[in-house]
């Protein structure tokens, strides 16, 4: 078990059942010519016009529908029976959810679904069909799969299911989880009630005021996003990040050793730590949201530039971010 969580970390970090009844089971596959831009409809016929930038391959996948998904209820346990015992889940913030079971012989099998994830490699690889998207598959090291479904183009979005499973193929339960998760999102989509105050439904690209980027990066900048919690944008010699993140919150707010307290206004209190690397940074973070277990949501604003772009980083930041706190609803 230990090295299937350890095997799956890793691949995330740089992106992201018996076997005779696994053998038994038959996936139709369609092979999609690498050079063509290609999107489905709900009927499982492939189009040959990508969809317009910014737009799902279908509305049921539009980002700010897929924010408010449950990850947890995509994993359909009818489904992971089919291939042994499901298991705990495992929640990890806004989009991913672990499933730790065993198969049908007692071996590790783990199962994890994220859903908005940013797709380069896939998109341009995606030579595979699952429920009339196009898809990509990822092997590591003969232990785990990752298949990957499109659910937008430019910029590329889509859905990543995990399989960790040393003594198996994990691809096979890797497409049926896939395909299952794709049908609930169309069909019967799992939502959350955002809680008042939570930055769930807010797009970070989005919200910052285009003036307050314009400083902190330069007119002349480009945009990244990167799933649907993270923005960033950068210029011709420095950058800025906006993150909303789900996670854990110290009850002493000590994120960092080496965090110093900064007042951004509006009662918020918000955490700096400088970095000094090869690639200097600042950032600055606050507490938007605290629950139960101290789970809560935080909101975190970085400026960066290499070592002999001179600015301050953390007046950047700080600025930045003092300009954000009015503009996310309160708790």
């Amino acid at each position: 078990m230990h090295r299937l969580v350890a095997v799956l970390s890793a691949i995330l970090l740089l992106a992201g059942c018996a076997g005779a009844d696994l053998a038994k089971q038959k996936f139709p596959r369609t092979t999609i010519p690498a050079n063509a831009e290609k999107v489905s409809d709900p009927t499982g016929t492939t189009r040959t016009t990508p969809a317009p930038d910014g737009e799902p391959v279908e509305p049921a996948f539009a980002s700010d529908k897929m924010r408010l998904i449950d990850p947890c209820e995509l994993l359909d346990e009818e489904v992971l029976k089919q291939f042994g015992t499901p298991g705990d889940q495992s929640r990890s913030g806004y989009a991913r959810c672990s499933n730790f079971m065993k198969d049908k012989a007692g071996k590790d099998l783990a199962v994890t679904v994220e859903t908005g994830q940013t797709m380069t490699s896939e998109l341009k690889n995606a030579d595979k069909q699952i429920a009339g998207l196009r898809s990509h598959e990822q092997t590591l090291e003969n232990s785990a799969c990752f298949v990957s479904v499109i659910t937008q183009d430019k910029p590329g979005l889509g859905i990543t299911v995990q399989i960790g499973y040393e003594d198996g193929d994990a691809c096979t339960p890797g497409r049926v989880v896939a395909e299952s998760v794709v049908k609930r999102i169309r069909e019967d989509p799992p939502t959350r009630e955002p809680v008042k105050g939570s930055l769930i439904t807010l797009d970070p690209c989005a919200l910052p005021d285009q003036a307050a980027i314009d400083t902190a990066v330069g007119a002349d900048r480009r945009v990244y996003p990167y799933g649907l919690h993270n923005c960033s944008w950068v210029g011709d010699d420095r950058e800025l990040t906006l993150d909303f993140r789900a996670t854990f919150v110290p009850r002493d707010r000590d994120f960092d050793d080496k965090q110093t307290e900064v007042d951004l206004g509006g009662g918020v209190t918000g955490y700096q730590v400088d970095s000094v690397t090869a690639f200097p940074s600042c950032e600055v973070k606050w507490v938007q949201l605290v629950g139960d277990e101290n789970k809560g949501e935080v909101v975190e604003v970085k400026s960066a530039g290499p070592k002999e772009s001179q600015f301050d980083r953390c007046a950047t930041a700080v600025a930045f971010a003092k300009g954000l706190v009015g503009k996310i609803p309160k708790a």
